[in-house]
């Protein structure tokens, strides 16, 4: 499920050089540029992100300042840092390595401000209006809109979009005037100017599958007490026939007049907008429409109330991954019946048995590129570049993060560290892995108070890794929903959510020990109030596949660790997905 869509290092230089000319040409000083489509998604495919070109940068995540001359600064979080450095020409790109308690944009932030440029220049519609706004206060802004870039480099076009479809109502939930109650429950005037597109899908009970990983589809919705209205190409081919939602086709160009004619008709005392997932040219196309006292910035638009899945949404999250479970256990299954007969059986075949696994369970696709690491190849956090010539032997330990789309269009998510075969020739992964497991277990059977937040259970997930001096350089869990991460839930040293009812939420320690092999053991809880203790909640799990039982140590584990470990491979032995004899 990787991107077929390569550059090599000769047409980045040149990107650099076209875009370095472009701004001695027009006197900027630096150009910011964001990992980022226009509705500002975290997964943008490859062709259609702008960093890519000017970095060779794979991973989701990054930004990117470039200078009238020079290197081009590229920021990377700890999931990305080994893997920048093998992605990255250090001779054009200088790789920051952000820390764990420090965000990549505040980092760039702050040698903006050390720089001190005279001008920074933007793309409007791939920036947040937070950031635009944040810029604004301190340098000279250049806002270059409509992709003005593209007379600059080269761009690839994006490939024709297919048709949005709604999803079956078995699958999906409360319907969208059952939503609409919800959200403007005490609000009737009110309106949301909806960009985020698992939002949008939410709302809509609508699917696209416009880019790769993603359920979702490309639109832009005003949503009103009664009624959304969606903002999709003129070209688009809509398949939903609920009478709560009212299709605009339009291109780009016609949106203000579009939006301006629907709002003549209905009375709005206010708009709520997230700036920090709205970009700078709908914020400014917004401010033609309304007048800016009616938008009101509302830090998560609509996520507060999809990450509280409802009954039926829960239900459909529970088939998907009780089959997701399947197509991991045949995998690794499958990967060990090679390796025991002694064929041949790569990194690679790895990562192209585990698609071919999810389709035999009915997946529509994967719900992101899936990262499948054999030997030290565990230790770079999102590996992207399985490889033919990697073998998997039966002492190899191996690395599978892997998730996939069902019928219900939500995103599956879990990891698992294996071996090839049965063979242990390095007691390290067996304290690495037992390590692991222990904050894997520990988080998953924690009871906690009904108004902690996510930063409140990160320490109980790392504390056995720390007591061994190990750590992870990434958040130990995040939301998951129509997307593979969702807003307003998550567990980590800066995630300061308070954990609900209904939220489904990652549990992921991890060790990663650069030229060695890394360890991740990655569940999904469900957010549920503890059926004994009025006042506390905990976790039931989603995921329910047996833990690779040749890399235990079990002298490692306590009393409370072997139960629960006891009770959890008893559900997975019931499901046919316990590696245990």
């Amino acid at each position: 499920m990787g991107s077929s869509f390569k550059i090599d290092v000769q047409k980045i230089e040149k990107n650099i050089q076209s875009l370095q000319a472009f701004m001695q040409d027009n006197g900027i000083a630096m150009f910011y540029i964001s990992s980022f489509d226009q509705y500002l998604n975290e997964y943008v495919p490859m062709i259609d992100c702008h960093r890519f070109y000017l970095t060779g940068f794979s991973g989701s995540v990054a930004e990117v300042l470039v200078p009238s001359s020079g290197r081009v600064k590229l920021y990377v979080d700890g999931r990305y840092h080994e893997q920048a450095d093998n992605e990255c020409d250090a001779k054009l790109i200088d790789v920051v390595k952000v820390p764990q308690n420090k965000g990549v944009l505040s980092t760039l932030w702050e040698d903006l401000e050390a720089l001190a440029p005279n001008n920074v220049a933007i793309e409007g519609e791939r920036t947040a209006v937070s950031f635009y706004e944040k810029l604004e206060t301190k340098f000279d802004v250049d806002n270059y809109q409509n992709g003005e870039l593209a007379n600059v480099i080269d761009f690839e076009k994006m490939p024709a979009l297919g048709p949005v479809k709604s999803v079956e109502k078995k699958w999906r939930g409360s319907d969208t005037s059952e939503k609409l109650k919800k959200v403007f429950a005490g609000e009737s005037n009110a309106a949301y100017f909806v960009t985020a597109i698992d939002s949008l899908a939410w709302i809509t009970n609508c699917r696209g599958y416009h880019l790769p990983n993603l359920s979702s589809f490309l639109g832009k919705a005003l949503v009103v007490a009664d009624k959304v209205y969606v903002f999709v190409g003129s070209d688009m081919d809509v398949q939903c026939e609920d009478k709560c939602i009212e299709w605009i086709k339009c291109d780009e160009t016609d949106q203000v007049s579009e939006l301006d004619s629907i709002v003549s008709n209905l009375s709005i005392s206010k708009v709520y907008i997230d700036k920090s997932m709205l970009n700078t040219r709908d914020y400014l196309n917004l401010k033609l429409v309304f007048s800016e006292e009616l938008l009101v910035n509302k830090v998560g638009g609509l996520v507060e109330f999809h990450s509280i899945k409802d009954e039926g949404e829960i239900k459909a999250y529970k088939d998907s991954f009780k089959r997701g479970d399947k197509a991991i256990y045949n995998t690794i299954k499958w990967i060990k019946e090679q390796v025991a007969s002694g064929k041949e059986v790569t990194e690679l075949d790895l990562y192209n048995k585990t698609s071919e696994m999810y389709e035999a369970q009915g997946a529509i696709t994967q719900s992101f590129n899936t990262i499948a690491g054999a030997g030290a190849n565990g230790s770079i956090i999102h590996y992207s570049a399985s490889s033919a010539e990697i073998k998997i032997k039966e002492d190899t330990m191996c690395l599978l993060d892997s998730g996939g789309y069902f019928e219900p269009g939500f995103a599956t998510d879990t990891t698992r560290a294996f071996l090839g075969g049965s063979k242990v020739s390095d007691p390290k992964c067996k304290e690495i892995y037992t390590l692991v497991l222990k904050g894997t277990l520990a988080l998953q059977n924690a009871v906690f108070k009904a108004g902690t937040r996510g930063v409140g259970l990160d320490a109980i997930c790392r504390q056995p890794l720390f007591q061994a001096g190990y750590d992870f350089a990434h958040g130990t869990g995040h939301g998951v929903g129509i997307h593979v991460h969702e807003g307003g839930v998550g567990i980590g040293p800066t995630r300061n959510y308070l954990l609900k009812p209904g939220q489904v939420v990652s549990i992921e320690p991890g060790i990663y020990i650069p030229g060695f092999g890394g360890v991740r053991l990655e569940n999904i809880g469900l957010v549920k109030e503890h059926p004994e203790f009025d006042g506390f909640l905990c976790f039931e799990p989603l995921v329910y596949i047996g833990f690779e039982p040749e890399l235990i140590d079990e002298d490692m584990l306590n009393e409370a660790e072997r139960k629960w470990l006891e009770e959890y491979e008893a559900v997975c032995s019931s499901r046919g997905t316990s590696f245990r004899n």
